[in-house]
Protein backbone atom coordinates (compact mmCIF):
# COMPACT_ATOMS: atom_id res chain seq x y z
CA UNK A 1 0.00 0.00 0.00
CA UNK A 2 2.70 2.72 0.80
CA UNK A 3 4.29 1.61 -2.68
CA UNK A 4 0.48 2.37 -4.09
CA UNK A 5 0.22 5.92 -2.49
CA UNK A 6 4.07 7.16 -3.34
CA UNK A 7 3.27 6.58 -7.21
CA UNK A 8 0.48 9.38 -6.67
CA UNK A 9 2.65 11.84 -5.20
CA UNK A 10 2.97 14.78 -6.77
CA UNK A 11 4.93 15.83 -8.23
CA UNK A 12 6.38 12.99 -9.16
CA UNK A 13 9.93 11.89 -10.19
CA UNK A 14 9.54 13.01 -14.22
CA UNK A 15 7.95 16.50 -12.95
CA UNK A 16 11.15 17.34 -10.55
CA UNK A 17 13.68 16.07 -13.11
CA UNK A 18 11.62 18.54 -15.34
CA UNK A 19 11.92 21.41 -12.52
CA UNK A 20 15.27 21.05 -11.71
CA UNK A 21 16.64 20.24 -15.26
CA UNK A 22 15.18 23.92 -16.00
CA UNK A 23 16.10 25.73 -13.05
CA UNK A 24 19.16 23.60 -11.75
CA UNK A 25 21.27 22.43 -14.71
CA UNK A 26 24.10 24.60 -15.10
CA UNK A 27 23.83 26.34 -11.27
CA UNK A 28 25.58 23.71 -9.58
CA UNK A 29 25.93 26.65 -6.48
CA UNK A 30 22.31 26.24 -6.08
CA UNK A 31 21.93 23.33 -6.73
CA UNK A 32 23.80 22.80 -3.31
CA UNK A 33 21.79 25.21 -2.13
CA UNK A 34 18.31 23.66 -2.72
CA UNK A 35 20.19 20.02 -1.73
CA UNK A 36 20.94 21.23 1.84
CA UNK A 37 16.91 22.92 2.14
CA UNK A 38 15.50 19.47 1.63
CA UNK A 39 17.89 17.88 3.51
CA UNK A 40 17.51 20.19 6.83
CA UNK A 41 13.62 19.17 6.10
CA UNK A 42 14.47 15.98 6.27
CA UNK A 43 16.05 16.39 9.48
CA UNK A 44 13.55 18.61 11.17
CA UNK A 45 11.10 15.42 10.50
CA UNK A 46 13.84 12.76 12.16
CA UNK A 47 13.11 15.16 14.88
CA UNK A 48 9.36 14.22 15.85
CA UNK A 49 6.25 16.25 16.59
CA UNK A 50 8.23 19.99 17.05
CA UNK A 51 10.82 18.88 13.87
CA UNK A 52 7.45 18.49 12.07
CA UNK A 53 6.42 21.51 13.12
CA UNK A 54 9.52 23.38 12.05
CA UNK A 55 9.66 21.70 8.86
CA UNK A 56 6.16 23.26 7.95
CA UNK A 57 7.10 26.63 9.20
CA UNK A 58 10.07 26.84 7.20
CA UNK A 59 8.00 25.94 4.10
CA UNK A 60 5.27 28.13 4.94
CA UNK A 61 7.70 30.79 5.00
CA UNK A 62 9.60 29.97 1.73
CA UNK A 63 5.55 30.00 0.02
CA UNK A 64 5.07 33.72 1.95
CA UNK A 65 8.31 34.37 0.24
CA UNK A 66 7.69 32.91 -2.95
CA UNK A 67 4.45 34.97 -3.30
CA UNK A 68 6.32 38.67 -4.66
CA UNK A 69 7.84 36.47 -7.50
CA UNK A 70 4.76 35.02 -9.30
CA UNK A 71 2.46 36.06 -11.69
CA UNK A 72 -0.76 36.29 -9.07
CA UNK A 73 1.33 38.68 -7.11
CA UNK A 74 2.14 41.15 -10.12
CA UNK A 75 -1.74 40.77 -11.09
CA UNK A 76 -2.83 41.46 -7.87
CA UNK A 77 -0.39 44.45 -7.41
CA UNK A 78 -1.67 45.90 -10.73
CA UNK A 79 -4.86 45.73 -9.58
CA UNK A 80 -4.52 47.29 -6.34
CA UNK A 81 -2.31 50.09 -7.70
CA UNK A 82 -6.03 50.47 -10.26
CA UNK A 83 -7.95 50.74 -7.36
CA UNK A 84 -6.00 53.20 -6.02
CA UNK A 85 -6.97 55.35 -8.97
CA UNK A 86 -10.75 55.56 -7.37
CA UNK A 87 -11.96 54.26 -10.72
CA UNK A 88 -12.79 50.28 -10.01
CA UNK A 89 -16.31 49.35 -9.59
CA UNK A 90 -17.14 48.69 -5.78
CA UNK A 91 -17.51 45.56 -6.95
CA UNK A 92 -14.21 44.85 -8.27
CA UNK A 93 -12.22 46.52 -5.76
CA UNK A 94 -9.61 44.04 -4.35
CA UNK A 95 -10.60 43.35 -1.01
CA UNK A 96 -14.36 42.26 -2.29
CA UNK A 97 -13.08 40.09 -4.89
CA UNK A 98 -11.02 38.28 -2.17
CA UNK A 99 -13.31 38.22 0.16
CA UNK A 100 -16.13 36.76 -2.48
CA UNK A 101 -13.93 34.37 -3.80
CA UNK A 102 -11.91 33.14 -0.42
CA UNK A 103 -16.13 32.60 1.24
CA UNK A 104 -16.57 30.25 -2.45
CA UNK A 105 -13.76 28.31 -1.60
CA UNK A 106 -14.54 27.93 1.62
CA UNK A 107 -18.23 26.43 0.54
CA UNK A 108 -16.89 24.20 -1.84
CA UNK A 109 -14.20 22.87 0.41
CA UNK A 110 -17.18 22.48 3.05
CA UNK A 111 -19.07 20.85 0.12
CA UNK A 112 -16.48 18.32 -0.45
CA UNK A 113 -15.65 17.23 3.25
CA UNK A 114 -19.94 16.64 4.11
CA UNK A 115 -20.00 14.73 0.60
CA UNK A 116 -16.70 12.34 1.78
CA UNK A 117 -17.84 11.94 5.50
CA UNK A 118 -21.49 10.80 4.13
CA UNK A 119 -19.69 8.21 1.64
CA UNK A 120 -18.12 7.10 4.98
CA UNK A 121 -20.99 6.29 6.68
Amino acid sequence: MADESRKRLWPDEDEWLDTFREYLCGHPELAEHVARIWFALLEHHDEGPEGVRNARFILNQALRLTYPFTRSYRLAYRHYLLSLTGQVKPEDEPNNLLKASIARMRASIAEAREARRELKD
